[in-house]
């Protein structure tokens, strides 16, 4: 049984704590947000988890958070990237693990011209094609393991601030990428270099 605790952003399986895909992603990309600074971080991560709330909100026909008018083009963005790429949501927000190494919560699976993909919604300014590579396919290898079958393709739906969005397919790392990186990244655990 998969648990996420929200407070302390902790992720237990059959109540052990495992890694997350984010701690793992840290670790591939240590820098990442080495030169912005945390009131920076924390709007943008705050922008982004409102988009994410109202295509949720959309998909179940739910009602809409409170937005600003860049929150309203972004999902303005997405209703057209739906329709001219024929998206149909499937599954949202589930979370998956691999075999108990790790865990995470996808955004969403979906066909998309009628493939079956998984998908990452995405509003930063620029788009790192090979961050979202390792994340999405470290999320399918999980949901390969948990269900026995992958997805045509990765893709991130790309609602940047007050730009228009894109639909970018995501080439996927090959499984033993996969594993090799988290093995490094357990080594590191093991010798304790990571905390």
């Amino acid at each position: 049984m998969i648990e996420f605790l929200e407070k302390e952003h902790i992720y237990l399986i059959d109540g052990v704590i495992v890694p997350s895909v984010s701690e793992i992603l840290h670790f591939i990309f240590p820098d990442k947000y080495k030169n912005v600074d945390i009131d920076t971080l924390t709007k943008k991560a705050e922008y982004g988890s409102k988009v994410h709330e109202a295509i949720e909100c959309i998909e179940q026909e739910s009602d809409m958070p409170e937005l600003d008018e860049n929150q309203k083009f972004s999902i303005r963005q997405y209703l057209r990237l739906k329709e001219k790429n024929n998206i149909q949501v499937q599954i949202q927000e589930q979370m998956i693990h691999f075999k108990g190494q790790y865990a995470g919560r996808f955004d969403m699976i979906a066909t998309v011209n009628n493939e079956l993909c998984l998908c990452d919604i995405k509003t930063t300014a620029v788009l790192d094609e090979e961050y979202l590579s390792w994340q999405l396919s470290f999320y399918e290898l999980a949901f390969k393991s948990m269900y026995g079958n992958g997805f045509e393709k990765l893709h991130a739906i790309w609602l940047p601030k007050g730009n228009y969005g894109k639909l970018v397919e995501i080439k996927r790392k090959s499984i033993s990428e996969l594993l090799s990186k988290l093995e490094e990244f357990k080594e590191n655990i093991s010798n304790g270099f990571i905390k």
